[in-house]
């Protein structure tokens, strides 16, 4: 199974993804802002990223960027529940898989992390 780094401010959501995924059999750590999530892509072993855009300290915008430069194949799918359709878009400009709009839909959610660590499998 895979390893994954779910990111979000929010405790209450942050848990029920990283719980579904865990369900699942992944590994799933967890961060509360950009600058936690910096933090363990660098520490490695993460094969995906799920990411809110709008946290304090860094946002999930300026921690996508940092991400491109550490692990540009690092696959990272974005969520958000406040972002405009110009944050959404610069999102897959920045490399992102997709954006997702809260509430997310978990089984979709799902189905992208594990087609996204996949194709890097194969592409590697």
């Amino acid at each position: 199974m895979s390893r994954f780094l779910v990111v979000d401010d929010e405790p209450d959501l942050r848990s029920y993804i990283a719980d579904e995924l865990s369900d699942d059999g992944h590994q799933v750590d967890t961060a509360a802002d950009g600058v936690e999530a910096v933090m363990r892509v660098i520490d490695g072993g993460v094969d995906a990223v799920v990411m809110d855009i709008r946290m304090p300290r860094l946002d999930g915008l300026n921690a996508l960027r940092i991400l491109r430069r550490l692990s540009p194949s690092l696959p990272v799918v974005m969520f958000t529940g406040q972002a405009g359709q110009g944050d959404m878009l610069e999102t897959t400009r920045l490399g992102a898989v997709t954006c997702l709009l809260k509430p997310v839909n978990i089984d979709r959610l799902k189905e992208i992390l594990v087609q996204s660590v996949n194709r890097k499998k194969i592409a590697a």
